[in-house]
């Protein structure tokens, strides 16, 4: 199991992974038409501010981003093992409410690019997302099935 520390080495890359995720999640405003993220993300980002350790001010500074005017898909990593995590985590967030919109995706090959990331190497990380999702629909299937 990967030790989350082990690649975000920094508070610095803490918080621009945790930047990064907050600009992701509101890429559903843009599929939608709405303002804000959906409470599914929410409940991500704040386990995920918890989990990094995330120091109270920080905290404050990436929740205004959440209503910001701006999305700035211009983040840095210290090497392409955060930027590869980066964008594993960034799928998944963009999945968690059940659906992965054009919009979050368009940002996703966005901010590969600007860090770095190849798209075949994005491909496979949706891909893996999504067998992912698949197969946690199917155990909940065999659990309801016997409700």
């Amino acid at each position: 199991m990967i030790n989350v520390f082990d690649i975000l080495t920094t508070e610095k890359s803490r918080v621009n992974f945790m930047k990064g995720l907050v600009y992701l999640s509101r890429a559903e405003e843009i599929c939608e038409g709405t303002i804000g993220i959906t409470p599914e993300e929410m409940a991500a980002l704040d386990s995920a501010m918890v989990t990094l350790n995330i120091p109270e001010d920080e905290r404050a500074n990436i929740e205004k981003l959440i209503n910001s005017s701006e999305i700035n898909l211009d983040i840095e990593f210290d090497n392409m093992k955060q930027a590869l995590f980066f964008i594993r985590e960034g799928v998944q967030i963009c999945y968690v409410e059940g659906r992965y919109c054009q919009a979050e995706k368009d940002m996703i090959y966005k901010m590969g690019q600007v860090l770095g990331v190849s798209n075949e190497k994005i491909k496979q990380i949706e891909d893996w997302a999504f067998e992912g999702i698949q197969w946690s629909k199917r155990g909940e299937t065999l659990i309801e099935m016997e409700g």
